[in-house]
């Protein structure tokens, strides 16, 4: 009777907690929505419930800073954790004209603490329509975890600073703004974003574009670019001993189509950077690089002072215009590579 009584505990105990199945491989793989309950997110109502459903188990800490509503809402958003499934509740007052977007951000994971990789957007609206404006683009450079800040309408640096951003997404190296009204928009990319920080001493990057317009058909497009940091060596001896031994790597090319001089092309790679003036005929050449891989950029450089300025909010000027040569650089010792026509 006594083994009876204990077995029944832990049947009990068993079943009022939330677990998972044990054993398998190791879990490397981020979560994934599988659907939505109702799966039509359009004409719903204020304070009802959508379910949604994923391929395992969540950890239910990494909920707390996941989900978000945009554009943003004062109210808290109200969910129930179900192990692999999540029970949200649609805040009151929610305007009925809008389009509204669900995100899991980079804080959500699975209860082995796999996190996204890029943002899980659910568009839900109270009316028969999902607004299907976009504004996508890419991000370079050197950085940890992007976020892209975005403001509906035309505002200054000084308006940005003082406005929470109505969407907010998590980047990698691209990243995609959906479900958009048609409007204009002001953008900002944002490494390792604080809230608790004023937003002028958060790494902050500018596009060259002060405003994006929107229309039917036409996709905003904005691309960004964060500068290495890179560390000075304690010895400038050994920095040289470094370049010496390793030997010269030659890179030589010509750039073609809309470029405005002074333009500047640097290589670079985290630990080296190289850059040469471009020609007015388009030409240039790096001839005392380490081997090693590279990124290629070229940029005007408005201000003279071989750096590319990205923009800051001390004074109105946005990021140099720049592009970015689309493949890697593999540079060896005593090689020379030649770039025939890069048209900017």
């Amino acid at each position: 009777m006594r083994n009876i009584y204990l077995l029944s505990i832990i049947f009990l105990c068993s079943c009022a907690s939330v677990m998972s199945p044990s054993g398998g491989d190791e879990d490397s793989m981020p979560p994934v929505l599988k659907k939505t309950l109702p799966s039509d997110l359009t004409n719903l109502s204020s304070e009802q419930n959508i379910t949604l459903f994923f391929n395992e188990y969540i950890q239910e800490q990494s909920l707390k800073k996941a989900i978000q509503i945009f554009p943003s809402i004062n109210e808290k958003i109200q969910y129930e954790y179900k192990g692999d499934r999540i029970i949200v509740t649609l805040p009151s007052g929610l305007d009925n004209k809008k389009t509204y977007i669900m995100t899991l951000n980079s804080n959500f994971s699975d209860e082995h603490n796999v996190k996204l990789k890029e943002d899980i957007v659910i568009p839900f609206s109270l009316s028969s329509l999902i607004n299907d404006g976009k504004i996508s683009g890419e991000i370079y450079g050197s950085f940890t975890k992007p976020s892209i800040l975005l403001w509906k309408g035309k505002i200054n640096k000084e308006e940005m600073l003082s406005i929470e951003p109505d969407y907010i997404l998590s980047g990698s190296n691209t990243y995609n703004f959906d479900f958009l009204p048609y409007d204009d928009y002001t953008i900002l990319a944002v490494d390792k974003y604080n809230r608790r920080l004023n937003l002028n001493e958060n790494i902050v990057s500018f596009s060259s574009l002060s405003h994006i317009s929107i229309k039917k058909n036409i996709i905003g497009k904005a691309n960004f670019f964060f500068n290495e940091k890179f560390i000075e060596e304690d010895s400038d001896s050994l920095e040289t001993e470094k370049i010496d031994n390793a030997g010269n790597a030659v890179l030589l090319g010509k750039v073609s189509g809309n470029f405005i001089l002074p333009t500047i092309v640097s290589i670079s790679n985290g630990a080296h950077s190289f850059s040469a003036n471009v020609g007015i005929n388009g030409e240039f050449s790096i001839v005392n690089a380490v081997e090693g891989d590279y990124q290629l950029v070229a940029f005007q450089d408005r201000n003279n002072n071989q750096i590319l300025d990205t923009g800051s909010f001390i004074d109105n000027v946005f990021s140099e215009k720049f592009s970015v040569y689309p493949d890697t650089l593999s540079l060896r010792s005593n090689w020379e590579i030649e770039i025939a026509d890069w048209r900017l």
